[in-house]
């Protein structure tokens, strides 16, 4: 107070005992735990000492006769942690759910109040009610977008079921500030979807992440933390959330930095703890090598070196072992799903690195005629490794066991059924992206054949992202990418509605970012250009969604969030 109301100077701020007295403290800690403090007194401030005990008046703690002196009377922190709880924390492994547990007393177990602080993250008095806020949405709306999969142990809507799973962050943040304004910054960017103030909040929160994150990394080990991990996953996020068209954006900064965190994370720990955050990772970065906004370096790189995380550790919580706590009942059925779900993702990563490649050796070219196209070069050698991609998702999907599930999909567990309609729609999109989005007007040279196989695949991505949204799962937002490439490859216009719909559906309830409404807008324009090219040609087939969304400055990394 005293710096902002006069002219500037040197000023000395003077704590003592009773600057302290309103703290939270555990007096057991602090005596048993705490090494002695060595105190360093500056000249200025011993002399200003002796000029006030020599004084025969006694004088209260908090007064000075030096104007320049201030005596702090009370101390407010920003963020008080209960030692004595991460005192047990560190001295002890993390407890992990027995399997025998079913899901309803996993989180009976461990959630009794789903708005109850899960770890010491409390707010001191100067600041605040808005941060206890901005905690609650993170934990109640901004972790279930980022999850995605295996959310809840039963049918329930979204929004009563209490996942025990942020305070993964949470529990980080207490100890790595980094972390705790990245998870500020990523729940006040959601928020201000309905109150655009909250957009100053989260640039606030974003800005001072940098600072402290570029202070706090001093070694290799610093780099390889899991706050630092956690911190740039959360700023990943809020890159791409918080994308605007035409507009810079410093996602792939993230993403290599989150490449070098993993590796070395993979060099010193003997077994990486947040699996499923890598899963995460993962996922972002092959959409956006299917948009063209990424290369796919962090994906590529981690299947260079095979470390594309086990299939069994995909989904919070994790145990012990690392790999994901299996609930009685899904013994059969979940490990099976997760499998299947690896194995569709590596080739939907080989499809994306194949189209990228495409896009590379696609270049103009005028012919003869006067007309201007475009020639993919190597095309032979291309088509080649596409058709056998293509043999290799159809042979996965093919087997007995799978053609049983899809059978049978409804009495499936509920993790399971969900884990299932991910790489169920995931395949389904990747066989038609294969189709239609490979190199330009590649859509112009499908077959009868392929157009009836485009459509049967159509029909079962909207008729799960139908079932999606009749249920009131808004969380399950790997249904919005399916549904894009459904609709922009749709030659009905009943399929174009429903797909157009199911969008506008999703955008209306939260999430975190604009992307899903980016995602709408784009469909809405690339029907528009669809509508256009039947009315001057009779078809769509030159009508590149691609193309569309480079030419109107829009970087789609992601499509859910």
């Amino acid at each position: 107070m005293k710096a902002e109301c006069y002219r500037p100077g040197t000023y000395h701020v003077v704590v003592n005992p009773d600057s302290f007295a309103n703290l939270t403290d555990d007096s057991e800690d602090s005596q048993d735990e705490l090494p002695p403090i060595k105190r360093t007194v500056r000249p200025s401030q011993s002399a200003s000492h002796k000029r006030n005990t020599s004084k025969s008046r006694p004088r209260s703690s908090t007064e000075s006769s030096d104007p320049n002196v201030v005596i702090l009377a009370k101390f407010e922190d920003s963020m008080a942690l209960n030692t004595s709880y991460w005192k047990s924390m560190r001295s002890s492994p993390l407890t992990v759910t027995s399997r025998s547990k079913s899901p309803e007393e996993y989180e009976d177990s461990h959630l009794t109040d789903a708005n109850k602080p899960k770890h010491p993250i409390f707010i001191g008095s100067t600041g605040n009610l808005e941060d206890a806020k901005l905690l609650g949405h993170f934990r109640n709306v901004v972790w279930k977008h980022l999850v995605q999969v295996g959310l809840g142990h039963n049918h329930a809507h979204a929004s009563d079921i209490n996942m025990p799973g942020a305070d993964i962050f949470e529990k980080e943040a207490a100890n790595f500030l980094p972390l705790f304004h990245a998870m500020m910054a990523v729940s006040a960017l959601s928020l201000s979807r309905q109150d655009p103030s909250k957009s100053i909040d989260s640039l606030q929160h974003y800005q001072q992440t940098l600072p402290f994150l570029q202070t706090s990394m001093r070694s290799h080990q610093d780099l390889s933390s899991d706050g630092v991990f956690l911190t740039h996953f959360l700023l990943l996020i809020y890159e791409i959330a918080a994308a605007e068209p035409g507009g810079s954006n410093l996602w792939s900064h993230h993403i290599q930095r989150l490449i070098r965190i993993c590796y070395m994370r993979g060099a010193i720990l003997q077994r990486e703890p947040f699996p499923f955050v890598v899963w995460w990772i993962c996922w972002i970065d092959l959409y956006a090598l299917f948009t063209g906004a990424g290369t796919g370096d962090f994906v590529r790189n981690l299947l260079a070196h095979d470390m594309i995380p086990a299939a069994l550790s995909q989904l919070y919580p994790i145990g012990e072992d690392g790999k994901s706590i299996i609930f009685p009942g899904e013994e059969h059925t979940l490990p099976v799903m997760l499998r299947l779900n690896r194995d569709t993702f590596i080739l939907a990563i080989r499809l994306g690195i194949l189209a990228a490649d495409c896009r590379r050796d696609t270049v103009s070219q005028t012919f003869p005629d006067g007309s201007i196209g475009c020639t993919l070069l190597g095309r032979a050698a291309k088509e080649k490794r596409l058709f056998d991609i293509q043999q290799s998702f159809i042979q996965l999907w093919t087997t007995p066991r799978v053609s049983l599930f899809q059978q049978q999909v409804h009495q499936l567990p509920p993790r399971s059924k969900e884990v299932f309609q991910h790489c169920s729609t995931l395949f389904n999109s990747c066989m038609v992206y294969s189709y239609i989005s490979m190199w330009p007007n590649q859509a112009a040279e499908t077959s009868a054949i392929s157009a009836l196989d485009i459509d049967q695949r159509i029909s079962a991505i909207l008729s799960i992202a139908n079932e999606i949204t009749s249920m009131g799962r808004y969380d399950l937002r790997f249904i919005i990418f399916p549904t894009f490439i459904a609709g922009v490859a749709a030659t009905s216009p009943t399929h174009k509605m429903i797909a157009l719909d199911i969008l506008s559906n999703f955008e209306a309830n939260e999430g975190v970012g604009r992307n899903v409404a980016t995602t709408r807008q784009l469909l809405q324009t690339v029907y528009q250009h669809q509508t256009n090219a039947y009315m001057r040609r009779g078809h769509a087939f030159d009508v590149d969604w691609l193309d569309i969304m480079a030419k109107q400055g829009l970087q789609l990394v992601n499509f859910g969030l």
